[in-house]
Order: structure tokens, then C-alpha cells, then sequence
């Protein structure tokens, strides 16, 4: 029987881990280590400066399972240190409640976690539905476990894991699942900026980087601590062209298609070497 490690990056309580939980039911030995409180957006982070404290937990459906005060990547290295029974053959993370998709990968804790199993010799799926507040996620429930379960008889590439998202669509209107390529930068992300001071200064400031990073004007008033005004802006989008036969996930996930796109944790560029080996490094240059 497979044995699975389930995590999370949105904490143990939250609605989308409860669902991949149900899916999992009856596939393997399952265990659940997922953050105590919501680690979002923390990326591969880990913690070094305090031990880490699992507390047991009950989730979901009165399923068991443990708290951890840490990130999702804490999560996956604590299931295989092998003190809670057998290292996972598998490590499965999510339901993210938001999109994970384009370079968003780079800061998601969901996705972090299926690349710390990858790093470690071991497959790993990330699920994420496009909706902070979906709707239908409980009618993906089938869908999530369809998906698993090819992982499971399968495999997966060595080095590689698979970052799943789900249209928030009833599960009659999902269409077939779509290999993706990743997408450029999210068109939705937004940044908030507050400058010290009665806040003129930060609405200069924030009418030069509107017109180049497309504000959208929104703004509140200074917190009477004199710490200026907050405003918002929208930072600068681009969503690659899809490729000859694959799509990007944006587009498939607003075409209805369930995206699927293998990752690896692989950052050596090596169609630099080239290039670099053409720079002056001598060191006596480097010390002039």
C-alpha cells in the first residue's frame, strides 16, 4: 500500500486540504503534516532558528493529523524524517485556495511543498482551484482522486513535479485535463505601498509608478501614526503566447480545462555557459 504525505501551505484547517483528504480515502496510508496557521506565499522557505512543534489535529471530515508551527517545506522534511512510520513514497499538497499558475509557482508554499519532495528523491502533486472562495470544490473531489491515482500508477519523470489547477466550475462543466506550459507573470497581483510622513510624498511617488506599473487609484487615508497614505497598485503582468500544441495555464484554466504542468526545482541555466565563458574573470582584473 502506498504510503502518502498530505500538506498544505493555507494551514490544516482550511477547506481545500479537508477536500484532497477525501480524495485520498482508500488509496494508500495517508498522513497528514500541514502548517498550524496559514503559511501562504512563503515559497521554499524552512525554519532554522527554533525547533518545530507537531501538535495532533483533527481536520475535515474528524480526519487526523498533525498542526506543525511551520511551513509547507517543514512539513514534507518532518514526514521524512521517518518518525511517524515509513517516508512517504508520494507527497501530495493542496487544495490551494487561489491559482498557482505562471511565475506565482516561484512564491507558493503549495507548490514548494511538492518541490521538496522532488528535491528528496520523491514525487510530488500540488493541487490548486483558481477561486480564493470556491464553489465547487467538493464536486472535484473525483477529480482530485483520478489524478492521484494516475501519479500512483504511473510515476512521475525523476526530478519533476506536477502543479495542478482546477477551474472553479461544477464538475459537468470541467473539461478534459490539459498538459500546460507555465504562464508569465499573474495580471492579478497586486502591491500595497505606505511612505512614512503625511503622506504627499507617497502620492508623488505613487503617481510616477502609476503610470508606468498601471495604479488603478485606489488608496486609503494615513493611520494617524503618521505613516502616510496606503496605496495599491497593480504590478506589471505578462502571460506568454501558448505554444504550438500546449496552452498555458492561464489559458487553459479559463477555457475550463483542469491545467497540468511539470516543474523542476533545476535553476542551472546552461544555455548560459556559453555566453559567461566569454567574460574576463581573471582575478588580478577582479582585484584592480
Amino acid at each position: 500500500m502506498a504510503r502518502i504525505l498530505l500538506t498544505n501551505d493555507d494551514g490544516i484547517h482550511a477547506s481545500g486540504i479537508a477536500a484532497l483528504r477525501r480524495a485520498l480515502e482508500g488509496l494508500g496510508d495517508v498522513l497528514t503534516i500541514a502548517p498550524a496557521a496559514n503559511m501562504s506565499a512563503v515559497a521554499r522557505s524552512i525554519t532554522i532558528d527554533r525547533p518545530l512543534r507537531p501538535r495532533p489535529a483533527t481536520f475535515g471530515d474528524g480526519f487526523a493529523g498533525l498542526a506543525l508551527d511551520g511551513t509547507p517545506s517543514d512539513c514534507v522534511r518532518v514526514g521524512l524524517t521517518g518518525i511517524y512510520g515509513p517516508p512517504p513514497d508520494l507527497v501530495v499538497s493542496g487544495v490551494n485556495l487561489g491559482g498557482n499558475m505562471g511565475v506565482d509557482v516561484a512564491y507558493s508554499g503549495t507548490v514548494a511543498a511538492a518541490l521538496e519532495a522532488v528535491v528528496r528523491g520523491l514525487p510530488g502533486l500540488a493541487f490548486s482551484v483558481e477561486e480564493r472562495e470556491p464553489g465547487w470544490l467538493d464536486e472535484a473531489v473525483p477529480l482530485l482522486r483520478a489524478i492521484v491515482v494516475q501519479a500512483l500508477e504511473h510515476g512521475l519523470p525523476a526530478a519533476t513535479a506536477l502543479n495542478v489547477n482546477l477551474p472553479d466550475r461544477p464538475l459537468a462543466d470541467i473539461r478534459a485535463p490539459r498538459v500546460t506550459r507555465l504562464g508569465g507573470a499573474s495580471c492579478h497581483d497586486r502591491l500595497l505601498l505606505a511612505v512614512d510622513g503625511d503622506g504627499r510624498e507617497a502620492a508623488r511617488v505613487g503617481d510616477d509608478l502609476g503610470a508606468g506599473l498601471g495604479t488603478d487609484g485606489r488608496g486609503a487615508a494615513g493611520d494617524g501614526d503618521g505613516h502616510g497614505a496606503v496605496t495599491e497598485y497593480a504590478v506589471p503582468c505578462d502571460r506568454a503566447p501558448a505554444d504550438h500544441w500546449a496552452a498555458t495555464d492561464f489559458e487553459a484554466v479559463a477555457a475550463g480545462h483542469v491545467s497540468v504542468t511539470p516543474l523542476t526545482y533545476e535553476l542551472f541555466a546552461e544555455t548560459a555557459l556559453e555566453l559567461l565563458s566569454a567574460w574576463e574573470l581573471d582575478p588580478d582584473l577582479l582585484r584592480a
